[in-house]
C-alpha cells in the first residue's frame, strides 16, 4: 500500500464533499486572523495572570461586546441590515467595540478610593451589566440575532480581508510596543512597589499596558469572537506558567500553545462541523493537562508537600 504522509492526509479530510485543502482558499483569511489574535492574546495573557486582573479583561471584553451590539442597535433604527454593518468593520462595530474598550481600560485603570465599593465590585457590575444589556439589545434585534451572535460568541469562520489587515497592524503595534517597554511592563507588573520606588511612572505604564490588552480585545472580538479572544487572554498562559517559573520562557510556551488551539481548533471544527470559537477554546483547555499533571506530580511525591 502506497503510503501517504501525515500532512497530506489530514489536508485531504473531506466534509460535505470538499477537502480541507480545497477549503482552504475560502478558510484562509479566519485561519490567519485566529493564529494573529491567538499569538497576541497569549502573550498578552501572562501579564493578565501575573498581575491577577483575569476579571478587568472579562469586563473589557463584555464592554467591547457591548460596543458591537450597540453599533448593530443603532444602524438596525436607521433602516441598515446586520449583514451590511458587518461589512463596516472600520466605521460600524470595530469603532464602536474599539472605544468602548478602550475607555473600559482608563476606567478600571484608576485607583479606587472608596471604601464602600470595592474594586471587585466594579468589575463585577463591568461585566454583568454589559452582558445584561447587550442580551437586551440581541433580543430587541431578534431578527437578526444570529449575525450579531457570530460576531460575540466565535461562530463567524469567514474573515474579511480588510479585518485581517486590521488585525494584522493591531497585532504588530502592539508587539512593538511590548517589545519596546518590555522591562518597563515587566517591573511595574511584578514589583509595582519597587518600581516606584526607583521613579518609575508606575500607573502610566499600567494604563498602556491595559490600553494595549483593551485594543487587542475589541479588534479581535471582530475577528474571532468574544469567546476565544477571552480564552486566549486566559488559558495559554495559565498553561505555560504551571510549567516553568522563568518569564521569557513562559511567554514562548503561552504563544506556542495559543497559536497551535487556534491552528487544530479551526481544523476540527471543519472536519467535525463544530463552531469555530468553542472549538478553539476546547483545544486550548487540552494544554492545560500538562501543567495540571506536574502540579500534581510535584504535590504529592515525598517532600513534594503533599499530605
Amino acid at each position: 500500500m502506497k503510503s501517504i504522509p501525515v500532512l497530506s492526509r489530514l489536508l485531504l479530510v473531506e466534509r460535505n464533499g470538499m477537502t480541507f485543502l480545497d477549503a482552504l482558499p475560502i478558510l484562509q483569511n479566519g485561519i490567519l486572523a485566529g493564529a494573529l489574535v491567538a499569538l497576541v492574546s497569549a502573550f498578552l495573557g501572562v501579564y493578565v495572570i501575573l498581575k491577577r486582573i483575569v476579571f478587568v479583561s472579562a469586563a473589557i471584553s463584555q464592554i467591547s461586546s457591548l460596543g458591537v451590539a450597540c453599533a448593530f442597535l443603532v444602524a438596525g433604527l436607521f433602516g441598515h441590515h446586520a449583514s451590511e454593518v458587518k461589512s463596516r468593520f472600520l466605521s460600524g462595530p470595530g469603532a464602536t467595540s474599539i472605544v468602548f474598550a478602550c475607555l473600559a481600560a482608563i476606567f478600571l485603570a484608576r485607583q479606587v478610593s472608596e471604601k464602600r465599593i470595592t474594586r471587585e465590585s466594579i468589575l463585577g457590575i463591568g461585566y454583568l451589566l454589559p452582558a445584561g444589556l447587550t442580551l437586551l439589545i440581541l433580543d430587541a434585534l431578534s431578527a437578526e440575532a444570529h449575525a450579531i451572535e457570530d460576531i460575540l460568541f466565535g461562530n463567524s469562520v469567514f474573515v474579511s480581508v480588510e479585518q485581517l489587515w486590521v488585525q494584522a497592524v493591531t497585532a504588530a503595534a502592539v508587539l512593538l510596543i511590548h517589545f519596546v517597554l518590555y522591562k518597563e511592563f515587566v517591573f511595574t507588573s511584578l514589583d509595582p512597589e519597587t518600581a516606584t520606588a526607583s521613579g518609575l511612572r508606575t500607573r502610566l505604564f499600567n494604563r498602556i499596558l491595559l490600553l494595549t490588552i483593551a485594543f487587542t480585545i475589541a479588534v479581535s472580538i471582530m475577528s474571532i469572537g468574544a469567546l476565544p479572544v477571552f480564552a486566549f487572554m486566559v488559558i495559554p498562559a495559565s498553561a505555560a506558567l504551571t510549567l516553568t517559573e522563568r518569564l521569557g520562557r513562559a511567554f514562548v510556551l503561552s504563544v506556542v500553545f495559543g497559536v497551535s488551539s487556534a491552528l487544530v481548533g479551526f481544523y476540527l471544527s471543519f472536519v467535525f462541523s463544530l463552531p469555530t470559537g468553542p472549538a478553539m477554546l476546547t483545544t486550548a483547555g487540552l494544554f492545560l493537562i500538562p501543567g495540571g499533571a506536574r502540579t500534581l506530580v510535584v504535590r504529592w511525591r515525598p517532600g513534594g508537600g503533599g499530605a
